[in-house]
């Protein structure tokens, strides 16, 4: 284990969560190329419920809900991972960001096994938190925080961020290079199936212009369904059109019932399903819908979600801000349609452009299409790999 063993790290290690798409691919890429590598996560308990890490995973210990003032007990309970750390004694640690609460003992650990920790960064957790407490007690403490943790990442051996703008505005903040490690779909998997079948799977209407989305349903955080559904409902008693809105995934509070009761003719709540099934579900479906809210602090990100839609070769509909990286990048590809996120009469418009046209939707599809190979997970897999490989295990270059 200790010659070429690598240890992945992460609180998001349940089979649905996006996080584990990403670092479950890696770690099946890693193990191609003959190293030796196990991931250990841990058990979230929150006001969903218990989330348990994959089974092929570890289990570390207890981090309870992101609240901030679980921020002190999910720094303590964090500790035991110096355990686990001196039990697999790994070449390389890679920390999988957020949850950041483990960093200081995975920090510790390498310094205490002399592993190379590598800190792998999705979300900037310490800066959405510092956005999001500014004043008072709280934001002294998240400062504090964000100060400790940055002072941790700038002694890792490696940083790496998921998308340009997030590995620019970190090198920055960090005065150190932070390594481009695209997200992605894995195109094996995650690739157009016939679309009538997929619908009769599902129940889907046949005839319907199906708009899909696979994420979290929330009446909180940053994914917002509501506005495509007024929309949906507008255009549909507008132009007497059969349009509908597929989603799939966890609902996350009492208010997305109601709002599922409420627009019944508009949406079609399929549950949560295996990454096998989401493959068949887009496929079901005609454009996918990254429903973003306004604040800023996000136009950084470009979600798992924009890349599965890609994949299989879904148009889409982003709500971003404009200038936002997702936004860029849809615009300059033309592969669907941006709206501003509170921008409603936009939304309309684009609906009632694919259902009055379709000759849109054909040519997004196939400007899509050409654009998939750049979506695929490997491309970050073999950049994370040359760094692990050129920076711990060549004894010329090494570190």
């Amino acid at each position: 284990m200790r010659s070429n063993g690598v240890l992945v790290i992460s609180t998001y290690l349940k089979e649905t969560d996006a996080a584990y798409r990403r670092l479950s691919y890696f770690i099946k890429y890693f193990r191609s190329k003959g190293l030796k590598v196990l991931c250990a996560g841990f058990l979230r308990i929150s006001r969903h419920g218990v989330i348990k890490p994959s089974n092929k995973c570890y289990k570390i210990s207890i981090l309870v809900s992101t609240a901030f003032f679980d921020l002190l007990i999910n720094f303590i309970l964090s500790l035991y991972v110096i355990v686990v750390i001196f039990i697999f004694r790994p070449r390389v640690i890679l920390l999988s960001i957020p949850d950041s609460y483990p960093a200081f003992a995975t920090y510790l650990g390498s310094l205490l096994t002399g592993s190379k920790l590598f800190i792998d960064i999705r979300d900037p957790q310490e800066e959405i938190m510092a956005h999001k407490y500014k004043k008072g007690f709280s934001g002294l403490v998240v400062r504090i925080y964000r100060q400790v943790n940055y002072n941790l990442y700038k002694r890792a051996h490696v940083i790496t961020g998921v998308t340009k703008t997030l590995a620019i505005t970190l090198s920055k903040k960090l005065g150190k290079v932070v390594y481009l490690v695209p997200n992605g779909a894995d195109l094996r998997i995650f690739k157009p199936a016939d679309k009538k079948l997929a619908r009769a799977r599902f129940g889907i209407d046949q005839d319907a212009l199906v708009v899909g989305y696979v994420g979290f349903i929330s009446s909180r955080g940053y994914y917002n369904i509501l506005p495509i559904l007024l929309a949906i409902r507008r255009v549909r008693r507008r132009l007497n059109a059969n349009i509908k809105l597929a989603v799939a995934g966890p609902i996350y509070d009492d208010s997305v019932k109601r709002i599922i009761e409420y627009f019944i003719e508009e949406l079609q709540y399929i549950g949560v399903l295996s990454t096998r099934d989401v493959v068949t579900f887009l496929s079901a479906c005609d454009i996918g819908v990254i429903p973003r809210v306004d604040d800023p602090i996000y136009d950084y990100a470009v979600p798992t979600k924009f890349y599965e839609y890609v994949a299989i070769g879904l148009p889409l509909i982003v709500m971003a801000n404009r200038g936002s990286e997702l936004s860029r990048i849809v615009e300059n590809n033309k592969i669907g349609f941006v709206c501003e996120p509170q921008d409603h009469v936009c939304l309309e418009r684009a609906i009632i452009t694919l259902v009055m046209n379709k000759s849109w939707l054909n040519e997004f599809r196939k400007n899509v299409l050409g654009f998939r190979k750049y979506v695929d997970r490997k491309i970050g897999a073999e950049r994370l790999f040359r760094l692990i490989e050129r920076l711990t295990f060549d004894n010329k270059n090494g570190i």
